[in-house]
């Protein structure tokens, strides 16, 4: 029985010390990790500088001038940098027409794409010419204007038909159609006012021109207090006898507005264009 008993006490020491042993050595392996992470760290920097001293300064040099990109692309670098073998004035000259070209692009294409819609109303209302009913009698007396913006001539009497037929700006504001935010306000705008007056049978084209003189160029919808208070100067005037001295100011001045933006237009136009031309000789041709 004693023997049985120091046989168990020494299997419990070792048991002991076994597990104490292996204690030790867990607490012990993340510092091994540690140093030996570290110890690679080291190695590989040594590794890298010792590789860096075979290469030779010209091969780092060329390297590294081979992987550099350049500040611009080509065609802008040649636009935007300076040639050191032009004269001043050559390169200015250059700079003036890089500038021309890139603003007189932006300005002329914003007065190109307005020449359609010119053309556009002027082809609406000539369309009108020779439709309907009329009246006939003497070709209004409104000035050179009128026959070539119309490219046809006005009936007096078809005019004056429709100034004294035309509704009043409540009555076709009433009953508008349209979306536009201003004639939900009030104003007239040319189609509601042409469907109206095709409704009381006047002549189309001189429904046009009543409009126009009207709005005196200013667009395609009226203030309802020009509206009467004009057509009440042109019904005075009609029934004085005197329809074309207060009609006519204001049709003509509708269509100076007209014909004066459209040739004002082409004539910023030839000058944006000959700017650039000016430049471009100057600069690439001289």
């Amino acid at each position: 029985r004693v023997q049985t008993t120091k046989t168990k006490n020494l299997k419990t020491h070792q048991v002991s010390t076994t597990a104490t042993a292996t204690a030790m050595t867990i607490s012990t392996m993340p510092i091994l990790r540690q140093t030996l992470i570290s110890a690679t760290v080291v190695a590989l920097a040594l590794l890298s500088s010792s590789t860096n001293a075979f290469i030779s300064p010209l091969t780092s040099a060329k390297a590294s001038k081979s992987t550099s990109l350049p500040a611009f692309p080509e065609f802008l670098d040649g636009i935007l940098s300076s040639d050191e073998t032009l004269s001043p004035v050559v390169e200015a000259a250059r700079q003036k027409f890089w500038f021309y070209f890139f603003a007189g692009s932006g300005a002329g294409g914003i007065g190109i794409a307005q020449l359609p819609n010119m053309f556009r109303e002027a082809a609406i209302s000539r369309a009108a010419a020779g439709t309907g009913s009329t009246r006939g009698g003497a070709a209004l007396n409104a000035g050179p204007l009128v026959g070539l913006y119309y490219d046809s001539e006005i009936s007096e009497d078809d005019v004056a038909d429709a100034i004294q037929k035309a509704p009043t700006a409540e009555f076709i504001s009433s009953r508008s159609e349209s979306l536009n935010y201003m004639a939900s306000k009030g104003y007239i705008e040319l189609r509601d006012f042409i469907k109206e007056m095709e409704a009381k049978k006047c002549n189309p084209l001189a429904s046009y021109v009543v409009y126009d003189a009207i709005s005196s160029g200013k667009g395609n919808v009226v203030s309802p207090v020009v509206y009467e208070e004009k057509l009440s100067a042109y019904r005075e005037g009609a029934s004085a006898g005197d329809l074309a001295s207060s009609f006519a100011g204001d049709l003509n001045g509708f269509l100076a507005v007209k014909v004066g933006a459209f040739f004002g237009m082409i004539f910023c136009l030839l000058v944006d264009v000959g700017f650039i031309a000016n430049a471009g000789i100057a600069g690439f041709l001289s």
